[in-house]
This record gives C-alpha cells, sequence and structure tokens, in this order.
C-alpha cells in the first residue's frame, strides 16, 4: 500500500483549484469546507459536507480528476461521500464496496451516501410542495409497496435532493439492516464507466442491484448516455421486480427530458409522479427561519421580509444568500438592509416592491428563457408566442389592464390579437395541463 501524505496533496490541489475556480466565494464556502479523507485502490475519496458540496464536485468532475491526476501523476477515480468515513484497514474497492452480505445490518463496505442533517424534521412544508412530502412520508414507512417508483420533478433548487435524503433517513432510522443509496445521475454514469475501464461491471450492477432503496438525482443528465441508459433501465428493472424502492427526481417533466429512451419513459410514468413549485412569501419566510436556526445565526426580521419579498425562485438562491452572510458573520460583520440588497443583486436578483408589466414580462423570460424583446418581438416561434400570451394573460388577470392598455404595453400591438391571446390562455388553462402548470408556476413566481 503506498503511503500517502493527504495534507500535503489536498494544500496542493486547493492552491491549484482556487486559481481554475476563480471564485473566492465558492473557493472558501465550497472547497475549504470539504476535506481529502483517503486513497486506496486508485480512487481518491472526498467527504462533503452537504449535498450541495457534492453536487457541486459531480458537475466539475472532469476538471478536478485532472487536477490530482497532475499532483499524483496518474489517472484516479474519484468517490465523493456525504459521510466522513474512515479509511478501511485492508484494501477494498471504495466505489462499489462489498454488497454480497446478506446479514440483517447493512455491510460495512457499503456507503449510502445520505446527509443525515437532510430530514423531515427540518424540510419547510407549504403548499408548493405537500403533496410531493405526503408521498414521500408515506414511502419511508413501506419502502417498495406503497408507491413504486416515484418521480419528483421542479425546477432546480426547490428541494427534491433535501426530500430524497429525508425518505433515506427514515428509512434507515426505523430498520437500520436496509441497503438505502443516494447517488446523483451523474455519479451513476462516473462509475458505470469506470467499471467499464477497469473491467469491475459485475462489482458495479451487484453495487446498485442489491439494494433495498435506491434514491437518484438530476435524472435529466440520462439524457443522450445511451450505455448509461441501458444499464439504468436494467437496473430499474430487476430492483422493481423485486419491490424495491425506487425514488426520482428530476428538473423537468419526464415528456421534457430528451432523448430519453421510451422504454424508460413508460417505466417514469407507470409510477406516481409530484411537482415541487416555487415556493410562495410564506414559504420563503419559513425557509431562511429554519436555515438560519440551523446556522446559529440571527438576521434582522426587516431583511428575512426583504428577501422574502424579492423575486426569488428557488431554496438554493436563499441558500446561496445565507452563506455570503455567513461568511460576513464570520469576520465580525453586521448584516444590514443595505447588505441584503448587496446580496440579491450578487446573485442577479430582483427586489420586488409591486407587480407590474415590467415585472410580469421579467419573471416569464426567465422561466422559458427568452428574451423580453422576444416577448415583445413579432417573432412567432411557438416557444415565445407561449410566453407572449401568458404574459398578457397575467396583464389582464392580475393587473386588470384592458386589452388596449396591454396591446400599448406590449410595444402597440393590435388589441384584437391581444384579446384573442388571453382568452387562449384562459381555454388552455383549463383543458391543457401543461399550460396549466405554467401558469400556476409562473403565477407563484410573480407572488
Amino acid at each position: 500500500m503506498i503511503a500517502y501524505n493527504y495534507e500535503e496533496i489536498w494544500d496542493k490541489f486547493t492552491s491549484t483549484y482556487k486559481t481554475i475556480l476563480n471564485s473566492d466565494l465558492f473557493f472558501y464556502s465550497y472547497i475549504l469546507k470539504s476535506k481529502l479523507l483517503f486513497i486506496q485502490n486508485d480512487t481518491i475519496t472526498i467527504y462533503c459536507p452537504n449535498t450541495f458540496i457534492q453536487r457541486f464536485y459531480n458537475e466539475r468532475y472532469d476538471v478536478v480528476s485532472s487536477v490530482y491526476a497532475e499532483i499524483l501523476g496518474r489517472e484516479c477515480a474519484l468517490n465523493f461521500t456525504t459521510e466522513m468515513l474512515e479509511e478501511p484497514e485492508e484494501e477494498e474497492d471504495l466505489i462499489f464496496g462489498d454488497s454480497s452480505s446478506d446479514s440483517k445490518s447493512a455491510p460495512s463496505g457499503f456507503v449510502s451516501n445520505l446527509n443525515p442533517r437532510l430530514t423531515f424534521e427540518n424540510f419547510v412544508v407549504g403548499d408548493n410542495n405537500r403533496h410531493a412530502y405526503s408521498i414521500a412520508k408515506q414511502i419511508s414507512l413501506n419502502p417498495g409497496t406503497v408507491f413504486n417508483p416515484v418521480f419528483i420533478y421542479g425546477n432546480s433548487g426547490l428541494g427534491k435532493t433535501h426530500i430524497l435524503h429525508a425518505v433515506g433517513n427514515e428509512i434507515m432510522r426505523i430498520d437500520p439492516s436496509k441497503k438505502v443509496l443516494y447517488v446523483p445521475t451523474e455519479t451513476f454514469t462516473n462509475e458505470f464507466i469506470y467499471s467499464l475501464q477497469y473491467n469491475k461491471t459485475e462489482a458495479f450492477k451487484n453495487k446498485y442491484r442489491s439494494v433495498d432503496v435506491l434514491l437518484i438525482d438530476d435524472i435529466q443528465f440520462i439524457s443522450r448516455k445511451e450505455g448509461t441508459q441501458e444499464e439504468f433501465f436494467n437496473t430499474f428493472n430487476e430492483l422493481y421486480l423485486k419491490d424495491k424502492q425506487i425514488m426520482i427526481a428530476c428538473d423537468r417533466k419526464i415528456s421534457d427530458i430528451k432523448d430519453l429512451a421510451d422504454r424508460l419513459k413508460t417505466r417514469f410514468e407507470n409510477g406516481i409522479i409530484a411537482d415541487i413549485t416555487v415556493p410562495g412569501y410564506e414559504e420563503r419566510v419559513a425557509i431562511m427561519l429554519k436555515k438560519t436556526e440551523n446556522l446559529s445565526m440571527e438576521l434582522p426580521r426587516d431583511v428575512i421580509d426583504s428577501i422574502a419579498q424579492s423575486d426569488i425562485n428557488n431554496v438554493r438562491e436563499i441558500e446561496g444568500i445565507l452563506n455570503q452572510f455567513l461568511l460576513m458573520t464570520s469576520h465580525g460583520q453586521k448584516i444590514t438592509m443595505d447588505e441584503a440588497k448587496l446580496a440579491l443583486k450578487h446573485l442577479n436578483i430582483t427586489e420586488v416592491k409591486e407587480v407590474n408589466t415590467e415585472l410580469i414580462l421579467n419573471v416569464v423570460s426567465r422561466y422559458f428563457k427568452v428574451g423580453v424583446e422576444d416577448i415583445l418581438s413579432k417573432n412567432r416561434s411557438k416557444q415565445i408566442v407561449l410566453a407572449r400570451h401568458i404574459a398578457m394573460y397575467f396583464c389582464r388577470e392580475k393587473l386588470g389592464y384592458s386589452y388596449t392598455r396591454i396591446a400599448d404595453e406590449f410595444g402597440g400591438m393590435d388589441h384584437t390579437s391581444v384579446s384573442d391571446g388571453c382568452k387562449n390562455m384562459q381555454i388552455r388553462y383549463l383543458k391543457d395541463e401543461d399550460v396549466k402548470d405554467y401558469i400556476d408556476e409562473i403565477k407563484r413566481m410573480i407572488g
């Protein structure tokens, strides 16, 4: 076994990666909070204190891997874990572990990847996530028997990952012998590639097909990866036929995952589907109060109220603001309204004082990922026409504007076209589930 100086390797990595990353905020909030645990069997195991940092590393897998390759002089696999693991006394496969045990307790080589801090107790329940929360609670009590599979979708940063970990932690609290595995899809893909590269496909299959509960995050990243889709399909089938619980999270609807094999779509659609939408004002306040409590950080109520009323779209944006505040308070700074405004500006979040045409256009623009100038133009592409009609609809329904005024606000359009567009949205809201979802979520984003 090679003797490594982990502290020296970590120092070299951080100094090199700091230059590549070029962001003091991410470096101090993410990189320096993680730790190199150990290296065995050409696998580097790195501790991440939460799933956000784990996701951060997984999204930069290739770059991080190349930095370590330069330091060590050879290629190594990376294993990012939220558990503070001890270095095994004997060499074993740290990615695939020992999956052959049939004992009443999970085998010692098995790593669940669960973050113990993400539980139902610290998950803030509101109208935006109540359905998904209810389903999650039920399957945690009866995994594999009540709802299976479960597919949860919603925009990034709304709490899908928290729910996955909460389910896993609750199942293991009730029955520690259960083998529960949380894994981002990118990690599944990276480990599949590693298994092919080093002839460990059987170990890979044993790891994923021997679990009692499989929690897969960010399944949208399986798009266009035919080999990964094939392997995941076979894994899914084997677990499903054994009544093992499968729970999947995605940032979009099943139908919106590009180049997803039809047979996988069918498997997902045959299960229970729940969405998580943007939190409203009350939920934002509750989330901030809960998270500041967990961070042992006090914020003035007017600061919390100001941020909760801003054009904020997800929990991750709230956490980004709180991370900035935490860094500031660690240096003795007090958080004021001016600091809150700077934090919002840093994340390109608009302070919201009143609902007007400009706000509606900005929210619709962000939601559909099209420019405001496109919405106001005469562009007739399907996506832009839909965004334009929904923006008009909200000017009518939310602001009570006349068709003539909306026509003026939208650059001098014909008021008959505005009338037709608004009425079309009213009809489609009642008959088209997709349009209903769009309007409901944008309504919540507008506030």
